[in-house]
């Protein structure tokens, strides 16, 4: 199992990185950097206060991958939307959530 503080050092080295959560399997935030007021903001990153429904969207991905190939596991979930794309990585009891700006130049 990754600690959380082992998956910030990796997010944090990408460009346009620019929010990230990390749920335990209940979706509780473990941590996060996000601040009340980007909740707010328009559009919000795809971040809501209902964080639960993050480890469920993982449970379901997880479970179409194994019925397409039980030997095959999920490391990445892949969703882009406007300027951002989000990857969803389940890591053991973690669940990372990452919003990139693909803005960004590289």
């Amino acid at each position: 199992m990754t600690s959380t503080n082992e998956l910030i050092e990796r997010i944090q080295k990408y460009d346009g990185v620019e929010k990230f959560l990390i749920l335990n399997k209940n979706g509780n935030k473990l941590n996060s950097e996000i601040k009340e007021d980007d909740k707010q903001h328009k559009g919000g990153y795809g971040f809501s206060s209902n964080y639960s429904e993050i480890p469920r969207l993982v449970d379901k991905a997880v479970s179409v991958v194994r019925n397409i190939d039980p030997l095959n596991e999920l490391s990445f979930l892949q969703i882009s939307y406007s300027n951002y794309t989000y990857l969803i990585a389940p890591d053991g009891d973690l669940t990372c959530f990452t919003a990139i700006n693909t803005n960004v130049k590289k």
